[in-house]
Formats: structure tokens, sequence, C-alpha cells
């Protein structure tokens, strides 16, 4: 037992000797910082450890001023500071982690709560990731993450789409630290997200069970592929959008009664993102 946590003895003392570096050297660490996301553990002889997902192989020894780093063992935490020194042991890279900052990212501190394989938007569209913060909601898929922030000047919300890799970490991505950024809506107002297939995204405007505005955007391609007013019932099914396009009032004799609206059934292809008519116009509802 000794031999397999004697690096951390080492790395002890090589941290008490790098505290006495000069003011030079904390200027050049800004530049240096890097992010961790993972879990704090205390190791059998009463350290504590840091080890992340997306670094298999590899553990934190971090070193923290405060002491605080012992009220958020075995949550999911972010972690920020400089690496220090790192060593190789039987098979493990440690690396004593010289810690900044130290944020809980679980539900039991109020930051977050996670869901898989969650339903969202358009029936039919991919299931997502979807983690739950108290300003915003981030659903996350395999190649893209859309982010809902709640407007801090106004009752509406932002909107964002970021691309990202599988070495991405997921609370990252949703903290907009990794992942490329595609598009943002500033302030959403009635804007919502509404679903995504594959690489299209969709984007309503409006209340679902009324008339109103559904957008679809092909990520992939950095192109809008949709713009329509529609009726209630918009789904997705086998690689197409069925959705159901109101007519224009003007300009034309329409066969509905009053208090009814001429729509005509349409069919959206998400690899093409051509549209076409695919029914007779009926009326809604």
């Amino acid at each position: 037992m000794h031999r397999v946590f004697s690096p951390l003895v080492t790395l002890a003392l090589l941290l008490g000797g790098l505290m006495a570096a000069p003011a030079l050297a904390e200027a050049q660490d800004e530049t240096r910082k890097t992010t961790v996301y993972g879990m704090l553990h205390q190791s059998a002889q009463g350290g504590i450890e840091l080890t992340s997902p997306q670094e298999p192989g590899v553990v934190y020894v971090p070193f923290d001023r405060g002491s605080i780093m012992t009220t958020m063992l075995d949550i999911k935490v972010r972690v920020r500071g400089v690496v220090r020194e790192s060593v190789v042991r039987q098979g493990k890279t440690y690396k004593v982690l010289a810690v900044d900052d130290v944020t809980p990212m679980t539900a039991e501190y109020g930051a977050t709560t996670i869901e898989r394989g969650k339903a969202v938007g358009l029936p039919g569209t991919d299931q997502a990731e979807v983690h739950a913060y108290y300003n915003k909601t981030c659903y996350f898929f395999p190649r893209y993450a859309v982010v809902e922030t709640l407007a801090n000047y106004t009752d509406g919300h932002t909107l964002r789409v970021l691309a990202h890799s599988t070495a991405d970490s997921p609370d990252a991505v949703c903290e907009m630290q990794q992942g490329t950024p595609l598009f943002e809506v500033p302030n959403g107002g009635d804007f919502a997200f509404d679903g995504l297939a594959g690489d299209t995204l969709f984007v309503q405007n409006g209340q679902s069970d009324a008339i109103h505005g559904l957008m679809a955007v092909n990520l992939a391609g950095q192109k809008q592929t949709l713009d329509a007013t529609v009726a209630p019932g918009a789904h997705v099914e086998k690689g197409k959008l069925l959705y159901a396009e109101t007519l224009p009032d003007a300009g034309r004799k329409s066969a509905c009664p009053a208090g009814r609206k001429a729509v005509r059934a349409m069919a959206l292809e998400l690899t093409s993102g051509k549209s076409a008519a695919v029914g007779k116009e009926t009326c809604w509802p």
C-alpha cells in the first residue's frame, strides 16, 4: 500500500518548493491555467485526489490553500488551477494542481441536475442529455449542444448553439468553456428550442398549441432550411419534417369558414433542405 501512494509524498515535497516561486512565475500562471471537470475523492492515506472521465489514467493531486475541498468530496466539480508538476508511477500520471477555484456541479448544491435519454422538442427528434441549472438549460447531443439561458435584463432568454467533439466534457460544453459556437439568438422572446434531428435544429416562435412560427437550420451546412408559419402537430418521421403550413389570406379565395385557417400538408427533407407539398388544402382547426 505504501508503494502505491508514494508519488503523493514526492509531489507534496515538490509542491513545498514551488510555493516559494517568484512573483514573475505567478504572473505567468494566468496563461497556464487549466480547468478539470471530475470528482474529488479521499485516498486511503487521507489525501484528496481529483479524477476526470475525460482523462483516464490521470490522477490530480489538488492543493487548495483554503482547504474547502473536503466539503465537496464524491460530487461532480469544476476545478480551475495550474499544474505544477507531473510524474508517472506504475502506469498512472500524477499531477500536482495548485487550485484557484472549486465549483460544485451537482444537484445537492443547487447547481444542476442531469437527465439522460430525454425527449425534447418535436416528436421524432433526437433524445438529449439535459443539464438543468437554476438559470439555464443545456440540451447535450453527441455532436451539438443547445444552451437556453434566462436573460437578466428582460423576461426573455438567449439561445446558443455549439458544436463539440467526443473528447469535450459535457459539463464544460454546457458552460460554453469547450466547443465551437455556431450561432446565437440574443433575446429569444417567444423563440424556444424545439428539438434536433441529426444536423437539423428546430426553433419555434410562439405557442405550440396554436398557429406559430417554425424555423429549421442545417448546422453542418450553416444554412436555414425552413421559416414557416405552421399549425400544431409538426413532427419528424423517416428523415423528414412533416408539418401543416398556413396559406395566405390575401389574394386568394379560401374555402375555410370564419375562425378556421387554410393549411397545406408539407414535408421538409432534412438532408437536402427542400420542402414540398404532400397533401391538399385543408382547414385548421
